[in-house]
């Protein structure tokens, strides 16, 4: 009996034996863990920003005048020289025809001059002749003094004729030249009623209408040219100390569904300017303007989301984001794994980006730590993968 007894305790302590490494061995809290490893890094800016043509045609009235024709409409695309619409203006085509009147009726004046000047230089050449004649007969004794005086006044009197018809002439040339060029102006100014578009490219607004009476500097159209779009995003002024022109930068939207475009910062505006956010609050926002290397199926208006590469590590140590912590006194902190026990290790981080963080200083290649850095784990904590 004492013998059953004795190989019963025996049996129970071995049990209790081998249930004790099992727990020992199996013991521990389970956690997730990744190593230390190089890699490519990529720090980011990302804001919302809108398409808009990169070469804007905004046409405006040279004259006044009303609307009498109007082909097109807004959204439509047009070709350079097309007709974008025809002013009229009653006053301007009087001034016209009065010009053009007036022109006739100078060049007949000086036709009219030209003529007599003409006829006074034939008279002038037969008196001339008829004063030499006479001269030599008062020479000779066979002619008088008055017929010799006679000969010579009308010689006179032609050519002062002549001086006066060609001081009139040069005042009726004068007077055309002036016509002239008042009625090329006032052509220019009529040619100003027809407008044209300036370039391929799409109506982006028409605020003119048929019948609608336009005064000068009036907006008439804006016209995008075709193919010729850009992004303009207004970058929080927190955002601008790496940002750069000629970085790189990653477009989407949700028209282009997964795809993505590339593009470049082509202009950083000079100055903030003050924008209210969606939640009410007022943010100095910088205006950035970005090129495409392909606009897509983008157009003018649509809203895009942009990813400004701001700055780029190769060949680094990276650890996810979610496994290094802040602790109370600032300190950056991961948890390593080590003989399956936590070990807190501070550690210096570089740039990041949505997934990982750059480790400067306090990890190795190859080390393993805890992915997430929230878990509250003690120093020396057992743990299992």
């Amino acid at each position: 009996m004492k013998r059953s007894k004795k190989i019963f305790l025996g049996a129970a302590v071995l049990a209790a034996i081998i249930l004790a490494v099992i727990a020992l061995k199996g013991g521990g809290t389970r956690v997730e863990t990744v190593q230390v490893k190089q890699g490519n890094i990529t720090r980011t800016v990302t804001d919302t920003g809108y398409i808009q043509p990169s070469t804007n045609h905004d046409l405006y009235a040279a004259q006044a005048g009303r609307i009498v024709k109007l082909p097109i409409k807004t959204g439509q695309v047009v070709k350079k020289g097309e007709t974008i619409l025809v002013l009229e203006n009653p006053d301007l085509i009087i001034q016209i025809n009065d010009a053009r009147w007036q022109l006739s009726q100078a060049g007949a004046t000086s036709a009219g001059i030209r003529a007599l000047m003409d006829k006074t230089g034939l008279e002038i050449k037969s008196a001339e002749e008829n004063y030499n004649r006479t001269e030599q007969l008062y020479q000779s004794g066979a002619v008088t003094r008055m017929e010799y005086d006679k000969s010579l006044l009308q010689v006179e009197t032609l050519r002062q004729s002549l001086n006066e018809l060609n001081s009139r002439l040069e005042g009726s040339l004068a007077q055309e030249s002036g016509l002239g060029q008042t009625l090329r102006q006032l052509s220019t100014k009529d040619s100003q009623m027809v407008v044209t578009s300036p370039a391929d490219g799409t109506v982006l607004s028409l605020p003119a209408e048929p019948g609608q009476w336009i005064n000068p500097g009036s907006l008439l159209v804006s016209i995008a040219a075709t193919g010729q779009i850009e992004v303009k995003a207004d970058i929080l002024s927190d955002d601008l100390a790496e940002m750069n022109e000629g970085q790189r930068v990653i477009v989407t939207a949700p028209v282009m569904g997964q795809k993505t475009l590339a593009g470049q910062v082509k202009q950083i505006y000079p100055r903030a300017e003050e924008k209210l956010s969606a939640l009410g609050v007022i943010q100095r926002r910088v205006p950035v303007i970005i090129s495409l290397d392909d606009p897509g199926n983008l157009r003018p208006g649509y809203e895009v989301r942009v990813a400004i590469e701001t700055n780029t590590r190769q060949n680094v140590p990276v650890v996810p984001r979610e496994a290094v912590r802040t602790t109370a006194d600032g300190r950056k902190e991961v948890m390593v794994i080590s003989k399956d026990l936590v070990t807190h290790r501070t550690v210096s981080t570089g740039i990041s980006d949505r997934n990982m963080v750059e480790i400067t200083s306090g990890l190795k290649d190859g080390e393993e730590i805890i992915r997430d850095g929230s878990l509250v784990l003690k120093e020396k904590t057992k743990v299992k993968r």
